[in-house]
């Protein structure tokens, strides 16, 4: 088995297995834009035929959030000047409210009712059912949302406190100038 060192430092023995990576890395032809831009920046790319599309992933979870009339921050904030261009919804557990499923929920991160509208969970078409459910922003550019500032992932419960449910709101966004 051969040894290697990174140069300089004694203690940075590399493994066979680590040093065939290296290698694999050294043969890639990516430049070092396109690696920068693979960074956890939120910057606007560079102009050209290499742009990075974004996913984000909020949770709402009754166990944890609760259902309370409110609007409830889901933890996560997409940056500004990002341009969402589509997503759905994932529930995992269908929504229940109190008296008849008369409560209503809406996602939103720039303006009221711009990624889910207010429905309630009564409703034959709402989105609060098990399963995969679109949301307003659908790979259009009349539906695309530009934010103005950073803004999070918000759920606004109205009408009857929710009891049960669990969902994930998946976001696909651009960083826009």
């Amino acid at each position: 088995m051969a040894k290697y060192w990174v140069a300089n430092n004694p203690n940075s023995e590399v493994t066979d297995t680590k040093a065939q990576k290296l290698a694999e890395l050294s043969a890639t032809t990516i430049s070092v834009a396109e690696l920068n831009a693979l960074d956890a920046s939120n910057t606007e790319p560079a102009d050209g035929p290499f742009s990075l599309s974004r996913w984000a992933k909020a949770e709402y979870d009754f166990a944890v959030d609760g259902g309370a009339i409110s609007a409830i921050n889901l933890g996560v904030t997409i940056p500004d000047n990002a341009i969402i261009v589509g997503g759905f919804i994932e529930v995992i557990t269908t929504c229940t409210t109190a008296s008849g499923d008369a409560g209503t929920m809406a996602i939103h991160l720039q303006s009221a009712d711009d990624i889910v509208a207010a429905i309630a969970v009564s409703n034959g078409a709402n989105p609060w059912d098990a399963g995969i459910k679109d949301i307003v922003p659908d790979a259009t550019g009349s539906t695309a949302i530009k934010l103005t500032a950073a803004r999070a992932v918000t759920a606004t419960i109205a009408g009857q406190a929710f009891e049960s449910g669990k969902f994930n709101v998946w976001l696909n966004y651009v960083i826009g100038e």
